[in-house]
Order: C-alpha cells, then sequence, then structure tokens
C-alpha cells in the first residue's frame, strides 16, 4: 500500500514541476509544490474513494520496487547536444517497507507511460469533478470558559466567565478569506487577505468534507457547557445549508483536521508577520572584518562541509558549484544548508584550509545534485 510518493519533472521546455501523493487515515491526498509563480502554498487536494482505488489498484501493477535506481544514456551518448531533454525524480515508499529513490535523464523505465496516464487519470478526475458551486462558507465558533483574575483591592481571586467567538468566512464572490476574533462580543482581532487563487482550492476542497454531512447526524446529547459551532454553506443556485454542532469530535466530520489544515497552511504562509519580522534580511549582511562561511551538503541528510565566498549574494537552499576534493581539475554540485558570518578569531574552520565556491548555480541544476556523478558525494 502506497505511503508516499513525489514525482519531479523537469524539461520539454515546460519547467519544474512536483508532485506528492500520499495516504492519511484511509485517504488517498495530492498537491503540486508551489512555484514562483504560485500566489500562496500549495494546497491539498482530497480524492475521492472510487479514484484513490483505481489509482492504487493501478500503482501495484507496476511493482515500482522492481525498477533499477537510476536510468541515463550512455556516457557516449551524452556528448550528442540535444535541444530537448527530460529529467526526472521518483521517491517513491510503501508502508512497512524500505523508501526507493529512481531517477533518469532522456531514459525511462518500462513502464513508465502506464505510471504518467495513471497519474493523469487521478488528477484528471479530480479536476472534472472539482466543486464549483459553492460560492461562501463561514464558521462560527463559541466558547465560554471560566478565567481567574487577581483582585488587589480586595486581595481576592475572582472568577469570571468569557466568552470566545472566532469567526472565519471565504468567499469565491469578493476571493478574499477573512478571519476575526471576539472576547465578550468585543471586536479584538481581524485579518483580511485577498488570495483569488487560493480562495477557489478552499471553496472547491470544503465542499467535498460536507458532501454527505446533515444536520442528522448530530449527537444525542449536547453538553450545555461544550464550545458551540454554527457552519454555512451559500450555492450558486441560491441553495442555503446551515449546521449548527458541538465544536468536539461528536459534532464534526471525520476530515476535520484536513480541512483545518488547508486553513492553516494559509494563514501560516501569509501569515501576521511581514517583511519587518522577516529574519532572512535583517539576519543577512557581511559586516567589515567578517568572513562568509557556507555549511554545505553533497546529498540529501547528508554530512556538511564548509566553503568560503566573496560574494554576499546566497541564501539558505541554493546550489552552488565548488572544487572537488577527491579529483583534481574536477567540481562538484553542492546546497548550502546554512550561512555564517565569522570574524576571524570565530570561523569554524581555517581559512587558509577552507576552499571558494566557484559560482552560484540555477534551479534548475539542482538535478545534478540529485544525480551520482558528483566525485564528492559520500564524501
Amino acid at each position: 500500500m502506497l505511503e508516499y510518493l513525489n514525482l519531479k519533472l523537469d524539461g520539454l521546455g515546460v519547467g519544474e514541476s512536483s508532485l506528492n501523493i500520499w495516504m492519511k487515515n484511509g485517504r488517498l491526498k495530492y498537491s503540486y509544490d508551489s512555484t514562483e509563480y504560485d500566489n500562496g502554498p500549495s494546497l491539498v487536494l482530497n480524492v475521492s474513494r472510487d479514484s484513490a482505488s483505481s489509482f492504487l489498484e493501478s500503482l501495484d501493477n507496476l511493482h515500482l520496487y522492481r525498477w533499477k535506481e537510476q536510468y541515463f544514456e550512455e556516457k557516449k551518448d551524452r556528448s550528442k547536444e540535444q535541444k530537448l531533454s527530460s529529467r526526472w525524480y521518483l521517491f517513491y515508499k510503501e508502508k512497512n517497507r524500505e523508501a526507493k529513490e529512481f531517477q533518469g535523464s532522456n531514459v525511462f523505465p518500462k513502464d513508465w507511460e502506464k505510471l504518467m496516464e495513471a497519474i493523469a487519470k487521478l488528477t484528471a478526475d479530480m479536476d472534472h469533478s472539482r466543486f464549483n458551486g459553492l460560492m461562501e462558507f463561514t464558521m462560527d465558533v463559541k466558547d465560554i470558559r471560566e478565567q481567574i483574575f487577581w483582585n488587589p483591592v480586595s486581595r481576592e481571586e475572582n472568577c469570571v466567565e468569557v466568552e470566545y467567538r472566532d469567526f472565519l468566512s471565504v468567499s469565491r464572490e469578493s476571493k478574499k478569506l477573512l478571519y476575526q476574533q471576539f472576547t465578550n462580543g468585543v471586536f479584538t482581532v481581524k485579518h483580511e487577505y485577498n488570495i483569488p487563487n487560493i480562495v477557489d482550492y478552499l471553496l472547491g476542497n470544503i465542499e467535498r468534507y460536507f458532501t454527505n454531512f446533515s444536520e442528522s447526524d448530530l449527537p444525542e446529547e449536547e453538553a450545555d457547557d461544550s464550545a458551540k459551532i454554527t457552519i454555512c454553506l451559500y450555492f450558486e443556485n441560491g441553495k442555503r445549508q446551515i449546521l449548527r454542532r458541538t465544536y468536539d469530535r461528536y459534532g464534526l466530520p471525520d476530515d476535520w483536521d484536513d480541512l483545518l489544515e488547508d486553513f492553516h497552511k494559509t494563514l501560516a504562509y501569509y501569515g501576521v508577520f511581514g517583511t519587518i519580522f522577516d529574519s532572512g534580511l535583517y539576519h543577512h549582511g557581511v559586516k567589515k572584518d567578517e568572513h562568509i562561511y557556507l555549511s554545505c551538503i553533497f546529498e540529501p541528510n547528508g554530512k556538511s562541509y564548509y566553503y568560503r565566498s566573496r560574494e554576499d549574494n546566497l541564501a539558505v537552499g541554493d546550489f552552488v558549484l565548488v572544487p572537488s576534493s577527491r579529483q583534481e581539475n574536477a567540481e562538484t554540485v553542492v546546497m548550502i544548508s546554512e550561512i555564517l558570518y565569522c570574524k576571524e578569531e570565530e570561523v569554524p574552520y581555517p581559512l587558509e584550509k577552507t576552499k571558494f565556491i566557484l559560482r552560484k548555480l540555477d534551479d534548475g541544476d539542482f538535478y545534478s545534485f540529485l544525480t551520482g556523478d558528483n566525485p564528492d558525494r559520500n564524501a
């Protein structure tokens, strides 16, 4: 049974793409990694049970664990100039089995087309079946809690009931997500996000959670002191669905965690804190008498090594070309995992023994990092 699959493709003039497919709580999900053109974080799409069953059956029939780990052209053919190239990387993990990694360039496994067809059918089914009738979604949660306050005059503790209220709405018409908080009916916090593309994704996913969820599913006994939620769904055809439930496991859909995860990722991505609080900005910049040290890795989760840089235009996650430590007059690709600004007496490795990087690489060159061509791999 599939646990996690990640597929990266680059080439044929379409640029780089990355698809993640995984199982969680018995449900199949997938998402595309964000690109520089995406307005926001990658969002998770929930696959219907019928589509999931069909995809998993196709995947089992491919026997991916029998694939070779690398599919590259023979060295004698690599010198031929090619107008189009296609590089790919596949990470595959089944439950209770060791993960496997496969990669190649212009060469593919025998059943590659069958894998592409299964993925294309999965994503096409979801795109075609995506609900577009939901125009607005709101949820209003109220909870009354007791708080103890110290009274400095009477020198006694006073117990007071406080009503906390959270209100969240998503509107296809306004293309906005609104999140508000109230205390005892007094407005305290408001966040408004103008995110057209993300709103469409959110509303498309939200409707699925409530397809088989109705007011008749209320628990037999409702505790008076439990938190309450009111959910409203407004549809394009004028239909309205209002659900009043207890805000606990009895009153909510089974996949409530997944629904909130979509909102949490969006709120966390855009967040409350902007440029002022971006440590990547205020921690950046070499000062007088400081040296730039780069902690770099040759392979994912590998041991790190130090290099120096003359330029201060690098960031964690960048790929750089460095002199090989194993082969004379050879070069290899590493990824920056940490940037340090050090005075001479604070350097992590002697200045005279630390090599300088050669240059920064474009994002597309990260595939060289994944292949076995690095002479310093497993150093």
